[in-house]
């Protein structure tokens, strides 16, 4: 009986620190924290949206310049890159990019980094950035993103196709 009264005891005392806490003004407000959930404020954005000046200017490229070489930077316990010079798969990444959507910032970090560097016949690069499968924007925050099942399924081609990685699944 006794223990049932404490409990009891605390158990009220709890509820009305909480209560307090939520409506004193001297306390900081409860400010929401970020979630991958679709928010109002980013559903639908173009990833054009977060991109930096250098790579919107790749993303309004014209077909006839497209760049000669795409590479895959796959960094996860090891660092891996993939190449390709296949025009139909550069274009390709380039327009599943441009079809990406953002739908939410996300707080969410991992150690699965991706890159996307494409080489133009000039030698400039272009590079894209993400975190798993979160875009790295031009403010350094990730976003998740809606839309990209194209691109990644473009994208992971790209290893299967590249020959130290055949040779390594051997």
């Amino acid at each position: 009986r006794m223990k049932k009264r404490g409990a009891a005891a605390l158990l009220a005392a709890i509820c009305l620190l909480a209560g307090c806490a939520a409506s004193d003004p001297a306390l900081p407000a409860e400010t929401p924290t970020p979630t991958e959930t679709s928010s109002p404020a980013y559903q639908g954005d173009s990833l054009f949206a977060y991109c930096t000046e250098r790579q919107r200017e790749l993303l309004e490229l014209p077909h006839e310049e497209l760049p000669v070489e795409l590479i895959f930077h796959h960094w996860t316990e090891t660092a891996a890159d993939y190449e390709t010079r296949d025009e139909t798969v550069i274009a390709g990444v380039l327009q599943a990019l441009r079809d990406v959507s953002v739908e939410s910032e996300s707080p969410i970090v991992s150690t699965d980094t991706r890159g996307l560097t494409f080489v133009t016949a000039q030698g400039d690069t272009y590079s894209f950035w993400f975190d798993k499968r979160r875009f790295e924007g031009v403010d350094g925050r990730c976003y998740v993103l809606s839309g990209d099942e194209k691109l990644w399924e473009l994208v992971w081609g790209i290893r299967t196709a590249d020959p130290d990685y055949q040779d390594l699944m051997r």
